[in-house]
């Protein structure tokens, strides 16, 4: 059982250096919303899950009843994923290269030839290295649609693959609007931290994802920060 951490200043020093290195580099995955910053605007509030789910198919979860405040936990169930590596996690070119070699896969880029549905979410999970807090992978992974669990086709791309994953808790924090910028996402795993750690839950810190439900830029948009733990 992985302990919290209990330093509070490292924690803070871990997230500016990966949120800021992750998420706000110019020309990144989730770039600055200057316009919004200018403006003053309040980012628009995140497209709820069951309008998402009703449009495009997302894994079997159960919501926990929780009393927590900050966050939202599910029980997601067992399944398998197609994924890919990416070399390195703060490179944009290296983030689409990766989304489109899983695109590739669900468009007829596997041993059955078979077009297979886009679903949600497209999840980014990395791992970093507890003392030095530098990420040691980043992977990208699409759900495999519930018709072809356990009978997935082979990728023809040696750098995707199949994943099983077991059935987990995600404790996740949403935020809404296009490109949220380095600033939204230090606050989101901030506050994602200190709502869990607050409430006595003990999740795998070295282990975090950015998850995003919608097509960006149509319409609402709802992305999450997200931590996992195993099933108790």
């Amino acid at each position: 059982k992985i302990k919290p951490i209990k330093k509070k200043k490292k924690v803070k020093q871990w997230y500016q250096r990966r949120v800021r290195g992750m998420v706000g580099k110019k020309g990144s995955y989730g770039k600055w919303d200057k316009k919004s910053k200018k403006k003053g605007a309040c980012p628009s509030k995140p497209k709820p899950m069951d309008e998402i789910c009703a449009e495009s198919e997302c894994p079997a979860f159960d919501l926990l009843n929780t009393t927590g405040c900050g966050y939202i936990a599910r029980s997601i169930k067992a399944a398998q994923w197609v994924g890919t590596d990416m070399a390195d996690a703060d490179s944009s070119k290296e983030y689409m290269s990766a989304f489109w070699r899983l695109f590739g896969y669900i468009n007829g880029g596997n041993s059955d030839g078979t077009k297979i549905p886009m679903t949600v979410p497209v999840l980014n999970v990395f791992t970093m290295d507890p003392t030095t807090y530098a990420i040691t992978s980043a992977r990208m992974f699409f759900y495999i649609p519930a018709d072809l669990q356990g009978s997935a086709p082979t990728p023809n791309d040696d750098s995707v693959y199949i994943e099983n994953m077991n059935e987990q808790i995600a404790y996740s924090r949403a935020l809404g609007g296009n490109n949220p910028s380095k600033e939204r996402w230090t606050k989101y795993f901030t506050n994602l931290y200190r709502a869990l750690e607050m409430d006595g839950i003990t999740v795998d810190t070295t282990t975090f994802a950015t998850a995003g439900f919608t097509r960006p830029y149509f319409g609402r948009q709802r992305q999450e920060a997200m931590y996992f733990a195993p099933l108790q």
